[in-house]
C-alpha cells in the first residue's frame, strides 16, 4: 500500500461517524416544518403520527434494501455503481446525471436558502448574501477532505440531535393542549394521505447517503448496514417523539395554521428568546444537510468520470482523496439554483427526481442476486422479496399519488432526468 492509499485509509469512516453520517443527512430542517404540512393534510393527531410511522417504515424498508449491496459493493457513487451492473451503464449514468443537475444541487441550494433565513432571524444576516456564502462554506469543508467533513457534520448531527429531544422534553411540560382535531376540516382522502407521505419523505430523505462514501468507509461490510440501519431506527423515533410533542402542546389545529412550527414552539416555551432559539437549531441543522448533502452527492458526480472517458476529469482525486472538480461544479450548479427558483419547488424537485432510482436500487439488489451470485455478500436482506418488492411499489405508488396532484413539477424533475438517454448516447 502507498503512502496516498495508507493515508487514505487512516481517514475511512468507521461505525460511529457512519452512523452519525446518516442521523446527520437525515436530520435536517424538515422536522421543524413538515409537522405543519402533515397536520393540514390529516387534520388529526393519529392521522398525523401515522403518515411520520409510514414514512419511517418506507425508510427502514429502504434502508434494508441498499444494505445488501452497500455492503457487498461499497464505491464512491454507490447507487449509480450498482444500477449500472444491474441494468446497463446508460441507467447508472442517468442517476448520475440526475444528482448532478436536479438532486445535488437543488438539496445544497435548499438547505442552504433555510439556513440563511433562520440565520437572518437570530443575527440579521441578509438571507440573499447569506445563502450564497453558506454553499461557498460548505465547498470548502468538503474540499479539505472527508475527514474533516464527518468531524464538523458529527458536531453538528449531536447538536441538533440533542436540541430536538431538550425541545420535546420541554414542550412536554406545558401540559396537553385541548385541541387534538381540526374539526372544522373534511377528513382526507386515501389519495390525499398517500401524497402526504411525500413531504414526510422528505425530512427523511437522507438515509442512503452513507451508500455513496462506500470506497470511504472502513470495513463497509459490517459498517455501512449497521450505520443505515441504527441511522433509520434512531430518526424514526426522533421524528415521531418530536412530532407528537408538537400536536400534544399545540394542538391540531394550531400546527396546521403554522407556517414555522417550531419557533411557535420555542415561543410556547420561552417566549422570544426560545423562538429565536428555534432559528438557531433549524440553521444549525440545515447547515449540517447542507455540508453532508455536498458530500455524499459529489460522490456520485464524481462516478460519471469512471463511466465515460470524456468526463474523465469529474473522477480525478486531489491528495485529500476529494473529487474537487465535482464539488466545485455541484457548488456552481447551487448558486444558479438559488437564483432560479423557489424552495417549495426545490423540495418537489428533488423528491421526484430521487426515489423512483431508490425504486430501481430495490430492483437492483434482487437482479443482481440471479446474475451475481457468486458475488459475496457480507449483508443479505431478510425475507428479500417482500421487504425489496413492498418497497418498491410502495415508493411507486407514492410519486404515482404526489405527480398526479402536482403534475408541474414532477414534469420538470422527470424532463431533466430523461435528458440523461441523449447524452449518454452523445458522450460515448
Amino acid at each position: 500500500m502507498d503512502a496516498t492509499s495508507q493515508r487514505h485509509a487512516r481517514q475511512a469512516l468507521g461505525l460511529g461517524h457512519g452512523t452519525l453520517v446518516t442521523v446527520g443527512a437525515m436530520v435536517g430542517s424538515g422536522v421543524f416544518f413538515t409537522p405543519a404540512e402533515i397536520a393540514r393534510r390529516t387534520h388529526s393527531t393519529a392521522g398525523a403520527l401515522a403518515v411520520w410511522a409510514v414514512g419511517g417504515l418506507l425508510t427502514a424498508l429502504g434502508a434494508l434494501s441498499m444494505a445488501e449491496l452497500g455492503a457487498a459493493l461499497p464505491a464512491s457513487g454507490g447507487l449509480s455503481v450498482w444500477l449500472g451492473r444491474a441494468f446497463g451503464p446508460a441507467v447508472g449514468f442517468a442517476f448520475g446525471w440526475t444528482m448532478l443537475v436536479v438532486l445535488g444541487p437543488s438539496s445544497v441550494a435548499f438547505f442552504a436558502s433555510l439556513s440563511a433565513a433562520n440565520l437572518s432571524a437570530a443575527f440579521g444576516l441578509s438571507p440573499r448574501i447569506g445563502a450564497p456564502l453558506v454553499v461557498l462554506a460548505m465547498a470548502a469543508i468538503n474540499l479539505a477532505g472527508v475527514t474533516q467533513t464527518a468531524w464538523v457534520q458529527s458536531l453538528t448531527t449531536v447538536a441538533r440531535v440533542l436540541g430536538l429531544v431538550v425541545l420535546a422534553a420541554l414542550a412536554l411540560r406545558l401540559g396537553p393542549s385541548v385541541d387534538t382535531v381540526s374539526n372544522h376540516a373534511t377528513a382526507p382522502t386515501g389519495l390525499g394521505l398517500l401524497s402526504a407521505v411525500v413531504p414526510v419523505l422528505w425530512a427523511y430523505d437522507g438515509w442512503i447517503d452513507i451508500t455513496s462514501v462506500g470506497a470511504e468507509v472502513r470495513d463497509p461490510g459490517r459498517v455501512v448496514p449497521r450505520a443505515l440501519l441504527l441511522g433509520t431506527g434512531l430518526v424514526t423515533a426522533l421524528y415521531l417523539g418530536f412530532a407528537w410533542s408538537l400536536h400534544r402542546a399545540l394542538g391540531t389545529a394550531a400546527l396546521a395554521a403554522s407556517q414555522a412550527p417550531g419557533a411557535l414552539l420555542g415561543a410556547a416555551v420561552a417566549g422570544p428568546p426560545g423562538a429565536r432559539l428555534v432559528s438557531l437549531l433549524v440553521a444549525l441543522s440545515t447547515l449540517g444537510a447542507c455540508l453532508i448533502g455536498m458530500l455524499t452527492s459529489t460522490r456520485v458526480v464524481a462516478s460519471l468520470g469512471t463511466q465515460l472517458p470524456r468526463w474523465s476529469r469529474l473522477s480525478g482525486l486531489s491528495s485529500r482523496g476529494t473529487p474537487d472538480l465535482a464539488i466545485v461544479l455541484t457548488a456552481a450548479l447551487s448558486l444558479a439554483y438559488l437564483a432560479s427558483a423557489g424552495l417549495g419547488r426545490l423540495a418537489e424537485l428533488f423528491v421526484v427526481g430521487a426515489w423512483p432510482f431508490y425504486a430501481l436500487g430495490a430492483l437492483a439488489t434482487w437482479r443482481l442476486r440471479k446474475t451475481e451470485a457468486a458475488l459475496a455478500r457480507p449483508f443479505r436482506v431478510p425475507a428479500a422479496p417482500w421487504v425489496l418488492g413492498g418497497f418498491g411499489v410502495a415508493t411507486l405508488a407514492m410519486v404515482g399519488a404526489f405527480a398526479w396532484q402536482s403534475p408541474g413539477p414532477t414534469l420538470v424533475s422527470l424532463g431533466l432526468v430523461g435528458l440523461a438517454w441523449p447524452l449518454y448516447r452523445w458522450a460515448r
